[in-house]
């Protein structure tokens, strides 16, 4: 986890990793995996960084050398860190010109107060300002230890070649440094409106829910589906269908090592807001009183069966369940293993978790829209709205 003084740097370091180590130059590693029609890419999320490659099986060597050269030896140069400082604060400034994504970071400070989950994950502007070769260097030390890696690999590759292509590559990793402190948040109840000359309001609300280990985090997933996963999820067919009152509205379900969140997002006209977020209430209210057909939970698991075949047609789907399962569980849950527990889930299970989990008085809410605050109030929530 980062500390107050570190934010952003994990993402920053995601970045200049790829500028070039003693081995390659910045070009070198663009061309590589490219010349042999490969791709390479990283991605920083609010609890880990992937570094990952697709590519043949008869170029994972080279691919596993590429990614833990980047990793081990990154030169991270005084001028690659004033460029890529100019390219990191352009990506923070898109964020913030996106309403989708400042409606859902708004959010989560909302519920997360100054819990580190609370933080963007690109960082403070004023740190990534600031940043030096050093400090990035030391974070580099610190964090990037032997028992915080997770290696995962899907396709035509076996476990024990896998292990003798790595193995020798990362023995350079310190056995030792900073092992994550997990503080679980204690979730609050906040409403947040950012003023924007734009056409639409955009409106995400959120409550807490569940862990990535929860014995029920498949009921939950069922009870996404049903309430706004798919279109034809109750949110769907309410707002959108019978209404019209949006484009598009759905409901997510993200969980985290030490919390969870289901969250509600949307846009509409500024006029509407108060008729869209009436019907929102009114449909989440309904399924929290358990006011929905058993066909629907069938629905919702066949659903999420389907879904998660569907993805696993590709390997870094395949890639991104073994990491996150070895990371969050300490072990690969088999997929007869995730099969059985989806169908396991009944509607009384649903019932019960939606009754449980969903208290109208536990939301909060983001807005980012034109005008002023009192006019998104949302009638079935508690507080006033504030700046973010």
């Amino acid at each position: 986890m980062e500390q107050d003084g570190e934010r952003g740097l994990t993402h920053f370091l995601e970045h200049m990793v790829f500028k070039g180590t003693k081995r390659r130059t910045a070009r070198r590693i663009a061309e590589e995996l490219d010349a042999v029609g490969g791709h390479l890419d990283a991605a920083t999320s609010r609890e880990h960084t992937c570094f990952y490659a697709r590519v043949l099986a008869q170029h994972l060597p080279m691919a596993c050398d590429v990614i833990t050269d980047i990793l081990l030896n990154s030169l991270m140069r005084d001028g690659d860190i004033d460029k890529e400082r100019g390219v990191v604060l352009e990506e923070i400034r898109s964020v913030e010109d996106d309403p989708d994504d400042l409606v859902v970071e708004n959010l989560l400070s909302a519920l997360y107060g100054g819990h580190t989950l609370a933080r963007p994950v690109l960082g403070d502007a004023g740190i990534i300002r600031t940043v030096s070769r050093e400090t990035l260097m030391g974070f580099r030390e610190r964090n990037y230890i032997a028992p915080r890696v997770t290696i995962a690999a899907a396709g035509q590759v076996r476990h024990e070649d896998l292990i003798k292509l790595v193995e020798p590559l990362l023995t350079a990793l310190p056995a030792a440094g900073r092992l994550p402190e997990f503080v679980e948040p204690v979730p609050l109840v906040n409403h947040r409106f950012t003023p924007k000359d734009i056409e639409q309001a955009h409106l995400a609300m959120g409550i807490p829910a569940l862990r990535f280990d929860h014995p029920d985090r498949f009921v939950l997933l069922v009870l996404n589906n049903l309430l706004g996963g798919s279109v034809s999820s109750r949110l769907f067919q309410e707002v959108r269908e019978k209404r019209g009152l949006v484009y598009g509205i759905y409901s997510s379900a993200e969980a985290f090592r030490d919390s969870g969140i289901l969250v509600v997002q949307t846009s509409c006209e500024p006029a509407r807001f108060q008729e869209t977020a009436g019907v929102v209430g009114d449909v989440i209210r309904d399924v929290a009183a358990g006011r929905f057909e058993d066909s629907e939970v069938e629905r919702g698991r066949e659903q999420m069966k389907g879904g998660m075949f569907l993805a696993l047609e590709g390997t870094v789907s395949r890639m991104t369940r073994l990491a996150a399962s070895s990371m969050y569980l300490g072990r690969v849950l088999p997929l007869e293993e995730v099969m059985k527990r989806i169908d396991e889930v009944t509607p009384a299970a649903v019932r019960e978790l939606a009754s449980r989990l969903i208290n109208m008085d536990r939301f909060s809410s983001s807005v980012v829209g034109p005008g002023q605050a009192e006019q998104y109030r949302i009638p079935w929530m508690s507080g006033e709205a504030v700046p973010a």
